[in-house]
């Protein structure tokens, strides 16, 4: 009787094995946030604060949203929340925007991105310093090119200052 019942164990072991497998996704390693000093303090807080205030949406190496609730987002009439990494565009708008839309945040509909602003939780000067941890994600050229639409952003707003 104990051998039957081992056979048949060891039976269904095997049916099991040999069952169809379907496709799994591939494994990617993860990209990991930007690596700052602790004795940095400053930009130790203004990782806190990215990692706080903004990872949930953006990404903790600020690789965007998602990819599990970007069908959602996008089938409500939204788009998916922006990477803030070398592949999104951040890098592409000056400092005033980004501190603009940090602070005061997105709540207009019709740019179908809504961000809460954090006036509230993050001084002006945490909210530069959280501008500073940001640019750890880009490549050097990136943060040439942003720091020029800056510089432009200034020199065509005299006296605007974040």
């Amino acid at each position: 009787m104990k051998l039957r019942t081992l056979w048949f164990m060891l039976a269904g072991l095997l049916v099991g094995c040999a069952a169809p497998q379907t496709a799994s996704p591939q494994w990617t390693a993860p990209i990991l946030p930007p690596t700052v000093d602790p004795a940095d303090t400053v930009m130790a807080a203004a990782q806190h604060n990215y990692e706080t205030y903004c990872a949930h949406c953006h990404g903790f190496s600020g690789d965007g949203q998602s990819p599990a609730s970007q069908e959602r987002t996008v089938a409500a009439g939204y788009h998916a929340v922006p990477r803030h990494d070398t592949q999104g565009h951040t890098w592409q708008h000056p400092d005033q925007l980004l501190f603009q839309t940090i602070k005061y945040g997105i709540d207009n509909p019709l740019t179908q991105y809504i961000m809460s602003g954090h006036a509230d939780r993050l001084s002006d000067a945490e909210i530069r310093s959280v501008i500073d941890y940001i640019r750890r994600f880009w490549t050097d050229e990136q943060r040439v090119h942003q720091a020029k639409l800056t510089a432009q952003f200034a020199e065509n707003n005299p006296g605007w200052e974040p």
